[in-house]
């Protein structure tokens, strides 16, 4: 009984209290890392982000072509801007650009489908993606007579 009170080394006691505050502590990692994961995923969803930039894409190439035409199917526009012709296109995982019918330029990952339209001034353009949300925006075309 004598040596169970030295200063030698930790006692049962000792190492169960210290067992029971580590699990505790873990515990509310566990929660946090959980609550992050929430809070992660509505507000930093990188589909909202790339839907933004597409749109602000969008509208620049739309502004000031020459011709407008939408391609078989509703699956993409052709324009003719500033003497080049370009396409974008749907495809099953993404929406690219083609200039003069050439090369391939992601603008748009994670694309589960894709529909547009011309109408009259406009292009509408629906999107649906690989996790179920789904966005739809109008572009006002402006066509120069150049």
């Amino acid at each position: 009984m004598r040596h169970l009170l030295t200063n030698r080394g930790y006692t049962l006691i000792d190492s169960i209290l210290q067992l029971t505050v580590l699990l505790l502590f873990s515990q509310l990692i566990l929660f946090y890392s959980v609550w992050f994961k929430q809070v992660e995923k509505h507000f930093f969803y990188s589909e909202t982000v790339d839907w933004e930039m597409f749109s602000v894409d969008m509208e620049s190439y739309v502004s000031s072509v020459s011709l407008m035409q939408e391609q078989i199917n509703h699956s993409g526009i052709r324009y003719i801007k500033d003497g080049f012709e370009y396409d974008i296109e749907c495809y099953p995982l993404l929406i690219r650009k083609q200039k003069n019918r050439l090369g391939h330029e992601p603008m748009l990952i994670g694309v589960k489908s894709c529909d547009m339209q011309v109408i009259e001034n406009q292009v509408v353009i629906r999107v649906e993606f690989a996790s179920g949300r789904k966005e739809e925006r109008t572009y006002e075309v402006f066509v120069s007579s150049q």
